[in-house]
């Protein structure tokens, strides 16, 4: 490493792939980093290359971001920018066959906000058809580290694999919550959630017999929590009817996490005009599992 200024680089090789008709994918996992990757696309050649910018907020402070610039037979055809931060970037950055119907590869990049219980924004550079324009797609934040597009069941289809953030916090502090898989796929500049997908059944299966270990501990995490993210799992495998009577059997009707509501409007200070009225779990569960598209109406429990 070499230090110069105030910035730190680190700097590495560059790295080629032969991009066959199956997908594949290359990363590179960069901080601070001046990278150039290259990839063999099935018509012409991408190329990346990520620099680290410094830049000035308003208040005068120094600030980094990482850019890639990416390049089709050497000429420029877009840039993604990553999470502008005080202190020297965390990202990825990766080459990946995302969406089959275009020439090229996607480019994706995932970086670090930093801060607790938070997050890496994702964003991928996508070509049309034709391989002619291309666009910038975000598909989202996700809670932890640097993230990158995986074949979870090795058909080739390459998807961001992660857990379904919308549970965080949901009806338990973060270091109580657990949380279903969730699987997003890009097809064109359309962000998909190919969760419910018949062919993800094993890796939900395999998540539940992770979570099996719960009802086996002695001092178990708080229930609610845990069983919104299990009964959401029994339903991706087709078995919701099973989760729910566990969960009816287990539910801690004490806890009032996530069950109050306030019927009467807030004031001006955003306090309750009335007592907040707390509702049962397993209705707001069912209305918050239909919500999240867990439940559908022909399958909502009783």
């Amino acid at each position: 490493m070499l230090k110069i200024g105030h910035a730190l680089f680190a700097f590495f090789s560059i790295l080629s792939v032969a991009w066959a008709d199956s997908a594949q994918a290359d990363v590179v996992q960069m901080i601070s980093a001046d990278v150039a990757v290259s990839g063999h696309g099935h018509r012409s050649s991408v190329g990346t290359r990520v620099e680290v910018k410094e830049l000035k907020d308003p208040d005068g402070e120094t600030t980094f971001q990482p850019v890639v610039t990416v390049t089709v037979d050497g000429t420029v055809v877009g840039q993604l920018a990553g999470v502008e931060t005080s202190q020297q970037p965390s990202a990825l950055v990766q080459l990946v066959q995302l969406d089959h119907a275009n020439p090229y590869p996607e480019v994706l990049i995932s970086s670090f906000t930093f801060g607790a219980h938070c997050c890496s924004e994702v964003k991928v550079l996508t070509s049309d058809a034709s391989g002619k324009t291309w666009t910038e797609v975000d598909l989202g934040h996700f809670d932890g580290g640097a993230i990158e597009a995986t074949d979870p069941v090795g058909d080739g289809q390459y998807v961001i694999h992660s857990y379904d953030n919308r549970f965080l916090y949901q009806f338990g502090c973060y270091a109580c919550s657990f949380a279903p898989a969730r699987i997003l796929q890009l097809e064109g500049t359309t962000v998909v959630d190919v969760t419910r997908h018949p062919k993800y059944v094993p890796v939900h299966r395999k998540n539940l017999a992770v979570m099996a270990e719960w009802f086996k501990e002695s001092e178990r995490t708080p229930a609610n929590p845990f069983l919104a993210a299990y009964v959401a799992n029994k339903a991706l495998v087709g078995e919701l009817a099973d989760g729910w009577k566990t969960m009816l059997e287990l539910y801690d009707a004490a806890d009032d996490w996530g069950l109050k509501v306030c019927e009467a409007g807030t004031d001006d200070n955003g306090r309750c005009k009335a007592d907040e009225i707390k509702r049962e779990f397993p209705v707001v569960l069912k209305a918050f599992l239909a919500q999240t598209g867990h439940i559908s109406s022909g399958d909502q429990p009783d």
